[in-house]
Parts: structure tokens; C-alpha cells; sequence
């Protein structure tokens, strides 16, 4: 921004945050972000006021010409340090014409016309503040009242999904205590035939005996019915002692 426009952006800036502070708004600097914004109560918007620049194709210099051609006759043009002088492709010039913007999206500017000067715009562009806060503010309670509803939605889904997973996980654990069962039951059955067997044999020896009840503990033991553990099985791991040094 060229420094007659500053200077007049700075006495539109001063009028424009005294019209907008009458109506309630606030305006204040963002330095971390280099933004200034204006407020009304829960709601802001950044304002700005830039200066239009012109652009135009540009036309070589007779100056940028004789560097060119230096470079070109120069033996070490390709070595480091000697980059082709190459002119810009537009000339950027500044109008003096100022837009003021505010708002992101939705956003609205205002500026110079043929016919308006900006400082005489200024009503337009309080009006103008005022709807777009509006329009943000119902814009964001619309926000707001979808992201509830994706919310409520998520958290039926999330529900639905934990009831789901624990039902799985039962009906997992009732499989297992099922099988369980009956392989206990089978065992049971299995040890009643070997010991009908040594009876009908005249087999039943006090080394067999203490085998049925030996597996009969066991059965026990698979047996989710029966409350009782199996002391070795059930115990922790033994610990190899590791190698010797």
C-alpha cells in the first residue's frame, strides 16, 4: 500500500471503528494471526482494508536489455553465481482505490467507484457488518444444530456398537463353558466305563483307583458348573532358573 493510501486508510479505519463500535461492535487486533477483527457478542468476522493494484505486461528495459547481453557474452554464464537476468513478466501499479472486506465466508467489500469515494460508502459497510454477523450467527447455530444431531446419531451408533460387541463376547464365553461342559461330561462318562470295565475284569486295582479319582478331579476341573481349580494346571508357569554363568 503506497503511503498516500495509508494514510487514508488509516483516517476511513478511525471512522469506520467509531461507526461500529456505536452499534454495539467491538474491534481488536489478532497479532498472533496479523488480523484485525470486529465483534458482536459471541460472533467475529476479520475485517481488512487493502489497496487495488494494477497489472500490466512489462516491457523489457533498455537497461535489463544490456544485462542480458552481458550475460550472454559473459565465458562463466552457466557457472555459479551468474543466473540469467531475467525481467519480470508484469509491472505491478497501485491505484489508490481501497476495498474494505470483511467476513470470510460468507464474505462482502466495498470500495471505489467511478462516482463513490470509500469514505462515503462507510453507512453501507456498517449496514453491511451487521447482516453478515447475523448471517454467521445463524449459519453457526445451524453448525451447531447439525453437529448435535451427527452427535446424538454417533453416540445411538456407538451404543449399538458396544451392545453388539458384548453380545458377541457372551455368546463366545457360553460356547466356551458349553464345550467345556460336555468335554467334562465325556470325560465323566469315559472314566465311569474304564472303572464298570475293572470291576466286571476283576481289575480294579488301588493304582487304577487312584487314577479314577486323579481324573475325576480333572473332569472337575473342565467342568464351568463345578467351582473348584485345578492346583497344578491352574498355577503359574514354571520359571526356567536361565543359564549358568
Amino acid at each position: 500500500m503506497t503511503r498516500d493510501a495509508i494514510d487514508r486508510a488509516l483516517l476511513i479505519g478511525d471512522t469506520l471503528i467509531k461507526a461500529l463500535e456505536r452499534q454495539g461492535m467491538k474491534v481488536w487486533v489478532n497479532r498472533e494471526k496479523s488480523r484485525t477483527l470486529i465483534g458482536l457478542d459471541e460472533t467475529s468476522l476479520t475485517i481488512a482494508i487493502s489497496e487495488h493494484v494494477a497489472r500490466s505486461k512489462h516491457e523489457v528495459t533498455a537497461a535489463e536489455k544490456k544485462a542480458i547481453e552481458r550475460w550472454q557474452r559473459s565465458p562463466n554464464r552457466w557457472g555459479t553465481g551468474y543466473h540469467y537476468p531475467r525481467p519480470p513478466d508484469y509491472d505491478y501499479h497501485p491505484t489508490g482505490k481501497l476495498t474494505i472486506s470483511i467476513g470470510g465466508y460468507p464474505s462482502r467489500s466495498w470500495g471505489d467507484t467511478p462516482k463513490t469515494l470509500l469514505e462515503q460508502r462507510l453507512h453501507q459497510v456498517v449496514a453491511g457488518a451487521l447482516d453478515l454477523i447475523a448471517e454467521h450467527r445463524i449459519r453457526a447455530e445451524e453448525q451447531e444444530r447439525r453437529r448435535l444431531a451427527w452427535q446424538t446419531e454417533k453416540d445411538r451408533y456407538d451404543r449399538q456398537v458396544e451392545l453388539r460387541k458384548q453380545e458377541l463376547e457372551q455368546l463366545e464365553e457360553l460356547k466356551v463353558s458349553a464345550t467345556q461342559w460336555l468335554e467334562a461330561e465325556r470325560l465323566r462318562q469315559y472314566i465311569d466305563a474304564v472303572e464298570q470295565a475293572a470291576v466286571r475284569n476283576g481289575e480294579l486295582s488301588d493304582e487304577l483307583k487312584d487314577w479314577i479319582s486323579w481324573a475325576r478331579i480333572k473332569a472337575d476341573c473342565m467342568d464351568p458348573l463345578i467351582a473348584v481349580s485345578d492346583a497344578i494346571l491352574d498355577g503359574p508357569e514354571p520359571k526356567s532358573p536361565g543359564y549358568f554363568y
